[in-house]
């Protein structure tokens, strides 16, 4: 596995290393999926800046990268001792999905600044964002585990439910 990869070059799906990197920087994907969802449902956009929120969002993001990053680093020092250029390296790319996920809500926080959309629609447009990725990815697991159709629809449904669900607590919390 060359892990000096250009961005966007091909994963060896016969390579059981490359199919572990991939599923690990699809759990980074989900994980800051989630926790960026997290901090947008918090969000009242009535009572912050375009600038305020692309602050929480890319500082949400870096914080995570930063923390998953280091912490593997630091757990690789405990049990192997001081880590090498190559670990460093992979490390880096395992974790980069984390500051992915916050590329659309910044984007259109940024439309917002262009008066293109209200600050209101880009927060609940990245919101619905968020969820319906996460549904995607769903559908892409029960695919992968050939569940069957009915089994995908429900196994995507019940992640829909639970992103409209966190939309819904953001409503009744007044935002």
């Amino acid at each position: 596995m060359n892990i000096h990869r250009a961005a966007g070059a091909k994963f060896d799906r016969q390579d059981p290393i490359d199919l572990e990197l991939m599923a690990e920087t699809l759990k980074e994907r989900i994980y800051a999926t989630l926790a960026l969802l997290a901090v947008l449902v918090s969000i009242d956009p009535s009572h912050s800046s375009a600038f305020q929120i692309a602050l929480l969002i890319g500082g949400t993001a870096l914080s995570l990268w930063a923390a998953s990053w280091i912490s593997s680093i630091l757990a690789r020092n405990v049990i192997f001792g001081r880590p090498n250029a190559e670990h460093i390296e992979r490390e880096k790319q395992r974790h980069a999905p984390l500051l992915l996920s916050a590329v659309s809500p910044l984007v259109l926080v940024g439309l917002s600044t262009l008066h293109i959309m209200s600050l209101e629609l880009a927060v609940s447009i990245s919101t619905y964002l968020l969820i319906i990725t996460l549904a995607l990815w769903a559908l892409m697991s029960a695919g992968r585990m050939r569940a069957g159709r009915g089994k995908t629809i429900i196994l995507a449904s019940v992640v829909m439910l639970i992103g409209l669900g966190i939309v819904a607590l953001k409503a009744l919390l007044g935002h």
